[in-house]
């Protein structure tokens, strides 16, 4: 038994709290600072939701009724099928930048939202590995594009050459990513079909998604802070989770921990390439 952390969306909380005073043996309790929407007691457990939609439920009893209950109120996506995509690995020096995209159908969406699925900035890296086996075993259709360190370094190379940038780049494995995905996806439920991304440069973006998918048939929304979305919080943890891997497989094969490496130590090695974005350790020395 542990505690257990879920999302929603903060609009969200008077409807739930309204229905699990409903739920046999749940008690409300007295609230015990200006962050909490509302705390109860439920059986021995105790759950508390926050005004920024976050709940923490202290045993996995309470957890099961906190998402049985969600499945009641939840609001359901006005539209069918969700495609999210989202990266990790961007912006650090160590391993490679992934790409991953996953589409939900609004029960599948519901269900993970359910087992603490979000924005994998938010996790503790133990809880990773195991909410990505939720993902992968709970959506319709998932994909990881994994770009290695020197494959990035070389890419950016001849991006930069040309006059473009990283965008350009992440642009492109988005687009890889969601088009993978959609190639699983049966024709029956594309007709129905939201792409959510995280917003970084919307035009790039929007024209690199084009090659893959009919933008005239989809609706593609680019937002800042896209991770709210269950389908784009999904596909964070699935990127993450394949970059950890990767550094993880990488630190056995040498035989060195790579996460324990500062960057002046990595940049000594002969194999410096392999294992990290150069571009990125230069700035830092």
């Amino acid at each position: 038994m542990g505690t257990t952390v879920i999302k929603v969306e903060p609009d969200l909380l008077p409807t739930l709290q309204e229905q699990l005073m409903r739920e046999s043996g749940v008690v409300a309790r007295r609230t015990t600072n200006p962050y909490e929407f509302f705390r109860v007691s439920c059986g021995a457990g105790v759950i508390v939701a926050y005004t920024s939609g976050k709940i923490v439920i202290s045993n996995d009893s309470a957890a099961d009724v906190v998402r049985r209950v969600l499945s009641m109120v939840s609001r359901r996506d006005k539209h069918g099928l969700t495609v999210g995509s989202d990266e990790a690995g961007k912006g650090e020096w160590l391993g490679p930048m992934v790409v991953g995209a996953v589409a939900l159908t609004p029960d599948q969406a519901q269900s993970l939202r359910g087992w603490g699925i979000m924005d994998s900035k938010e996790l503790r890296p133990e809880k990773i590995r195991g909410l990505a086996q939720r993902v992968r075993t709970g959506s319709l259709a998932h994909e990881t594009v994994l770009i290695s360190p020197k494959t990035f370094e070389q890419r950016l190379r001849e991006l930069r050459s040309e006059g473009k940038n990283l965008n350009d780049l992440l642009a492109w494995a988005h687009a890889k990513a969601i088009g993978l995905v959609i190639e699983e996806v049966p024709s029956d439920l594309r007709k129905d079909l939201t792409i959510v991304v995280d917003q970084f440069a919307y035009t790039k973006t929007r024209e690199r998604v084009s090659r893959v998918v009919d933008l005239s048939l989809v609706r593609l929304i680019q937002r800042p802070h896209a991770e709210d979305n269950i389908a784009v919080a999904a596909a964070s943890i699935l990127a993450r989770d394949a970059r950890d891997e990767w550094i993880a497989l990488k630190s056995r094969e040498l035989g060195i921990d790579l996460t324990s490496l500062s960057a002046q130590e990595v940049s000594t090695l002969s194999f410096v390439d392999e294992i990290a974005k150069v571009s990125y350790i230069r700035k830092l020395l």
